[in-house]
């Protein structure tokens, strides 16, 4: 088959809905389809790795606000492919592939990865405008759906608009399970942040406010155990704000902000040298690759209740579950992981099995695989 991938931000860029759709690509091009992957060009100098089996396509705009852009070119550019996957959200790209659907019958797959949610008055009443109007027409005109689950899904803001004859069962996030894995610390790594007989939780992330970070370092400083530190990896969006909140807190000599580091190089060593992965978020968290990523490497984790993440863990089998937004509950939970090393590895021994029997990428390249195929015969059937 001749795919193409729609998605706002694509690797070097961090971030969880890139990096599936690198793997889901990857995947599919090991099969022998013919892929190219459209996403937006943010200026920057890319160094696209000559070996690998795809192309992508970074498309230039100057209508371009955060991971949004007007890319009108995408219409044309769609012509000789048999089946599109559409990555929503992707503002000022979903438009033109839904034109291209009404217009040149063409067949499209969606996968709706979170709700957008604006963080100043203009931003919500754009997204309110757009929503009714355009995204339930969007996600009706695809041929098949799939998310980071169905408790998720319905609890979304399309849930009451999804046609859910059109959910197909194809899994959302995988992981490198050799990349991945239970190996010896790294000992230059613990030397360089000064963790040497430290008890160390670990956040990963874009330090992005709904991730929960502002709530993990206020339960951090309301623990006296001094030897229990946070490893922070992840930067950008409001990182400033959290280190002034650490400076305000009196925490500094606790909270280690390591920086973004990259999935194919330090990040695996990071999982390694910490006891446990904290993801506190509040909101539009829908699934937590850096939940099975922790996982594969042996190592229990605490996540907030919200559908996404919660789906992963076993609460009290391979991690713990913690209310929303309580720091209360929040420390309570740090406590019982910190304060319990034996624990800590059987719930970590647990949570590898789970993810090795479930998350891995090949399966879900195998179901990607079928559910285009699925849609390609259903439009068949239907012309």
């Amino acid at each position: 088959m001749k795919i193409a991938q729609i998605i706002g931000t694509f690797p070097p860029h961090h971030g969880g809905m890139g990096y599936i759709c690198f793997h889901n690509t990857l995947q599919l091009a090991k099969k022998g389809h013919e892929i190219t992957v459209f996403t937006l060009d943010y200026g920057i100098n890319y160094h696209e790795l000559p070996e690998q089996p795809f192309q992508i396509v970074r498309m230039k705009t100057r209508l371009m606000y955060g991971d949004a852009g007007m890319v009108p070119q995408l219409f044309n550019k769609l012509d000789d492919f048999q089946i599109i996957h559409l990555h929503y959200p992707f503002f000022g790209a979903a438009e033109y592939v839904y034109l291209a659907h009404l217009i040149k019958k063409k067949n499209y797959f969606l996968t709706y990865h979170m709700d957008v949610f604006g963080d100043t008055l203009p931003k919500r009443l754009v997204i309110a405008a757009y929503e009714p109007l355009l995204l339930k027409r969007i996600i009706k005109g695809a041929g098949g759906i799939c998310s980071p689950g169905n408790d998720y899904l319905k609890s979304t803001k399309a849930g009451s608009f999804i046609p859910w004859e059109k959910i197909t069962p194809v899994g959302y996030g995988g992981v490198d399970v050799e990349r991945y894995r239970p190996r010896e610390k790294n000992e230059q790594l613990i030397k360089k942040h000064g963790i040497e007989h430290k008890k160390v939780a670990l956040f990963v992330g874009n330090l992005i406010p709904f991730k929960g970070l502002h709530i993990l370092l206020d339960a951090i400083a309301e623990i006296d155990d001094k030897n229990l530190v946070l490893l922070v990896v992840g930067g950008g969006y409001s990182e400033n704000e959290y280190k002034k909140q650490v400076r305000d807190l009196g925490i500094a000599d606790r909270i280690i902000f390591a920086g973004p580091q990259f999935p194919d190089r330090m990040l695996p060593a990071y999982y390694n040298i910490c006891d446990f992965l904290v993801l506190p978020s509040t909101h539009s968290e829908s699934f937590g690759l850096v939940v099975i990523e922790a996982m594969a490497s042996g190592k229990p984790v605490i996540v907030s209740a919200l559908p996404g993440p919660s789906q992963l863990v076993n609460h009290g089998v391979d991690g713990l579950i913690t209310k929303i937004g309580s720091r209360t509950d929040l420390k309570e939970k740090l406590l019982i992981l910190a304060g319990d090393h034996s624990l800590c590895e059987k719930m970590g021994e647990r949570a590898r099995q789970k993810v090795v029997e479930k998350y891995t990428w090949e399966t879900i390249g195998d179901q990607l695989e079928h559910a285009y195929e699925k849609v390609l015969n259903s439009s068949l059937v239907n012309s």
